[in-house]
């Protein structure tokens, strides 16, 4: 049978195991008189060999008649185009998918030297070789979303495990088993209690093959700590990273800095000792230029680490060509000195600074951005605003109601270039503010960190020591030393302090960093507070310059760190601006999946919100997919344009925000390699749940042949419709010509005409 259905040109006839419900049908059908011509003439053909003058044998006459009868049988089936329609049963091989896992864990090196990957690919090439004979099999890889076989490159990115299944099962309809090569993690930590029933339903197996070790045995981790997204041209970025170990034996290594886009690393940290415990590495470099750089701190040189992909940290960071413009307002006196002459020289600080003399009249020194200088503060708002921080020194409240001002205008523009402009206003002690200025009932009062209502001296006099608390050793305008006991240190070196000013307790929500005690208690002396969209820092001293004018000859400039610290801490965002779109996100580190929420703030040139502006968002996927956005502020928050962007492909997604013909970009990295390894144990017992779930068998790599023999790799017998062409058969063709070659040579043989 197999060769008559060879002959019928039927496809892989070797697998056919019958045929059933022959009709036929002509193609070309012919007139009932044509047909008649076909058959008479068939039959006058036929009867030619019994004529009586034939001189051939009976057996030779009958022969030749039948040949030709066979003959114009095949003419007629040519001339109808002749065609049959059966059901065709076939024994075919069963289909097995096998789905290799591709993703960031299966990197670690932890099978017996190689990677996870690299042996589930040579248990796929050796072990399931067998597996072909037996069944036809179909080859994905996956990490995120499902992909053909060989798509993938080196393992990385997150892992999508039974969403792969599951995809897996969508595209080929007729699986009988799913071969899984993995270790289990799923970065979501889904163990696939929904799918495992559904897969069963359809009687459809998985059998996993788990790699790895259940244990994080040799993993070594960067992890960046800290940090903002800008930093200014021409200041210090500091990147913080801290190096941990699991199961590696102490070692001596090498952790760099890198840009990326340069080959010669930025700084090193040489012989490091890891092993024992976690290490941290700080680095502090300079950028050059302005843009946005990134930056990668790698550790070298770890021997017995399983993976080399969590031996490396980036962070984006915008370099920004603005300084800080500051104004500092204060009388003649050692502060003002001291304080101005090194703020100027600070490197990413442009001061301006107004002297109020004795007799009248003020004094502008540096960088002043607004006009009325012989007036002191600026009166018109939007120049105050040009300004970052203001330093409110030692003046007098009568300064505020000159030109009978009962309503102290510009102390009241004060507060709103807090509140409003998100400036920083740093306020310092003296003899004529805070309570002994009568400062009590101002504007200035309700925005202080501290209460003005007291009721004895409202001056300490007598040199003090200043005590730092706990919450002022943390904050990050305290820090003198980059390491924790080395600033307490520092602070607790300083020289003392000459007199002070009498305030009352902190207010709630005000952070109160360090005090003076005293003989009726601790007297607060440093504290900040979040005002609107700024912040206020206030000093009860005024002689922080005899930490710079008293310390010693060889000893650290903390002087100049402290109010260095102070006056970048307090600063706003300069990506912040009039008429200038910016993006800004309420989370850095978003996992893919997430709705990730962000949001534009439109300011007009005195900082008050752009209402109903047509901003036009773009969101552009990793794919490559572009969606276009156009938020709205609301009545509750005008001027801010809040957008949701569902990050639900991995990698680099770009947002653009776009008002009226200025454009910000931003950058976010949903989930990524070392989300992945946060905990890359391998789970063969999350595998062997879900492999019983679906009725399957989970194995281990040294269990090949188990695997194939638990597979039910019978063969499928499927019936399906079929056409043959009958009259466009090559057998067709060939039964004819030979049908007229046997008639030509029986008549010759015989000696027949």
């Amino acid at each position: 049978m197999k060769l008559i259905y060879w002959l019928l040109g039927m496809p892989e006839a070797g697998s056919i195991a019958g045929a059933s419900g022959w009709q036929f049908r002509a193609v070309s059908p012919l007139g009932d008189g044509w047909i008649a011509l076909i058959v008479i003439g068939g039959l006058l053909a036929a009867a030619l060999n019994f004529l009586p003058h034939t001189v051939a044998p009976w057996r030779t006459r009958i022969a030749l008649a039948l040949i030709r009868l066979a003959g114009f049988g095949l003419l007629l089936v040519l001339a109808l185009q002749l065609e049959a329609n059966l059901l065709v049963t076939r024994r075919e091989k069963p289909v097995v998918a096998v789905l290799t896992d591709a993703s960031g864990s299966m990197g670690l090196a932890d099978v017996d030297g190689k990677t996870r990957l690299a042996a589930a690919r040579e248990f796929e090439q050796h072990r399931l070789s067998k597996l072909e004979e037996r069944a036809r099999v179909v080859r994905f890889d996956f990490d995120w979303e499902l992909r053909a076989a060989g798509a993938a490159g080196d393992p990385a990115g997150l892992t999508r495990l039974t969403h792969a299944i599951a995809d897996a099962a969508r595209r080929e309809g007729d699986l009988r088993a799913l071969v899984v090569l993995t270790d289990g993690n799923d970065t979501g930590g889904d163990r696939g209690q929904l799918l495992a029933p559904m897969l069963a339903a359809r009687r459809l197996p998985v059998f996993p093959v788990v790699f790895g070790t259940t244990t994080a045995k040799g993993v070594a981790r960067v992890q960046l700590a800290g940090g903002g997204g800008f930093v200014r041209l021409g200041d210090e970025l500091r990147l913080n990273a801290t190096l941990s170990t699991t199961d590696i034996p102490e070692q001596t290594i090498a952790v760099r800095l890198y840009e990326v886009g340069r080959k010669e690393a930025l700084a090193a940290r040489e012989n490091l000792r890891v092993g024992s415990g976690p290490v941290a590495v700080a680095f502090a470099i300079r950028p050059e230029k302005a843009g946005r750089r990134t930056y990668r701190i790698v550790a070298e040189g770890i021997k017995g680490a399983i993976s080399q992909q969590t031996l490396m940290a980036e962070r984006e960071v915008d370099v920004i060509d603005a300084r800080i413009k500051v104004l500092y307002v204060d009388i003649p006196r050692d502060e003002r000195k001291i304080l101005a002459h090194w703020l100027a020289r600070d490197p990413v600080i442009d001061l301006a600074t107004l002297t109020l003399l004795p007799k009248g009249g003020w004094y502008a020194q540096g960088n002043v951005l607004h006009k009325n200088v012989g007036e002191g503060l600026p009166n018109d708002e939007a120049e105050l605003f040009r300004y970052d921080v203001v330093i409110l020194g030692d003046i007098p409240r009568a300064y505020f109601r000159e030109g009978g001002d009962l309503a102290e205008t510009k102390l009241q523009r004060l507060v709103e270039f807090v509140g409003r402009r998100g400036g920083g206003l740093v306020t310092l002690g003296g003899r004529s503010v805070y309570a002994a200025g009568l400062y009590q009932d101002s504007a200035l009062a309700r925005v202080l960190p501290f209460a003005l209502d007291v009721k004895e001296d409202a001056q300490i006099p007598k040199p003090f020591r200043l005590r730092v608390l706990p919450a002022g050793f943390s904050h990050a305008a305290m820090q003198l030393e980059g390491d924790p006991a080395a600033n307490r240190e520092a602070w607790l070196d300083l020289p003392t302090l000459d007199g002070s000013n009498r305030v009352g307790p902190a207010k709630a929500g005000a952070s109160l960093l360090a005090v003076r005690d005293t003989e009726s208690g601790p007297i607060p002396m440093i504290a900040v507070q979040n005002v609107g969209k700024g912040q206020v820092m206030s000093l009860a001293m005024d002689t922080t310059w005899r930490w710079e004018m008293m310390r010693p000859a060889e000893g650290e400039d903390y002087f100049r760190k402290f109010w260095g610290s102070a006056v970048r801490v307090l600063a706003p965002d300069p990506r912040v601006a009039p008429q200038q779109p910016q993006i800004v996100k309420y989370q850095s580190h978003p996992a893919v999946g997430q709705k990730l929420t962000l949001a534009t703030r439109l300011v007009d040139d005195i900082f008050k919100p752009i209402q109903g502006a047509e901003l036009l968002v773009k969101v552009t996927a990793p794919s490559g997919k572009i969606t276009a956005l156009y938020p709205r502020d609301g009545r509750q928050s005008p001027g801010l344009y809040e957008y949701d962007v569902v990050l639900d492909e991995p990698g680099a997604w770009e947002i653009s925000t776009t008002y009226a013909d200025k454009t910000a970009v931003e950058r976010i990295v949903a989930g990524g390699t070392p989300e992945e390894l946060d905990d890359p144990r391998a789970r063969p017992e999350v595998m062997a749940e879900f492999a019983a779930a679906t009725g399957g068998q989970s194995f281990t790599p040294d269990q090949g042949d188990a695997l194939i023999n638990s597979l039910n790799l019978a063969p499928n017998r499927v019936t399906r419709p079929a056409t043959v062409a009958l009259w466009n058969l090559p057998a067709t063709m060939v039964l004819l010509i030979l049908l007229v070659c046997v008639d030509c040579y029986l008549r010759k043989r015989r000696g027949m005409a």
